[in-house]
């Protein structure tokens, strides 16, 4: 009899496995796990930002204050040399009643700024 393929009886084949090597597998877990801690390095810069953001609000009323109660001393010194000047130099009394001018229109431009900003 010769040997040919049909007169063979074949085989039950096994079903091969689907394997995956492990070195695959742990890099996988590996990239998945740096994945979700780089989401948490996220959310944390994030965090910080907001917190940063807040801060500097806080930082920027408090300078608005200071200026605003640095040009309401300016002020009321500009005042009270206008009215100890005025009787005595008339040219004086106009270069002072020109800052107290100008310390009026600095201290509503802070007002318009701070209510803009608030």
């Amino acid at each position: 009899m010769k040997n040919l393929r049909l007169s063979k009886i074949p085989n039950r084949r096994r079903k091969q496995r689907w394997t995956i090597p492990c070195s695959y597998f742990l890099t996988f877990l590996i990239t998945l796990a740096f994945h979700q801690l780089g989401y948490a390095q996220i959310d944390e810069l994030v965090d910080q930002v907001n917190q940063a953001e807040q801060g500097t609000v806080q930082i920027g009323n408090s300078i608005f204050r200071i200026i605003k109660v640095a040009a309401s001393v300016l002020l009321g010194i500009a005042a009270i040399a206008f009215l100890i000047i005025r009787e005595q130099n008339q040219d004086m009394a106009r270069k002072v009643g020109n800052v107290i001018l100008g310390l009026v229109i600095f201290y509503g431009l802070i007002e318009i700024g701070e209510n803009l900003a608030g």
